[in-house]
């Protein structure tokens, strides 16, 4: 199973987006980051299982910082 993360600098800028994409319908979840991806990462990421392009898309839109995107197999 593959998980889409999206990866933040700011605990802050984590939570708007989660917040975005709720108001917007796009289901998250909040994850611990895995140790391979956080450097310059906050930590935490948002696990979005479908949809990651309109996520990214809309994020960058409001001006939300997004530090980068991985897939991963497990968490």
């Amino acid at each position: 199973m593959e998980n889409n993360l999206i990866l933040f600098g700011s605990m802050t800028a984590m939570m708007r987006a989660r917040d975005l994409l709720r108001k917007n319908g796009i289901r998250s979840a909040t994850v611990r980051t895995p140790a391979a991806y956080r450097r310059g990462s906050c930590g935490y990421s948002l696990r979005v299982s479908r949809d990651i392009d309109r996520a990214v898309g809309m994020l960058k839109q409001q001006r939300i910082p997004v530090s980068g995107v991985a897939a991963v197999d497990a968490l």
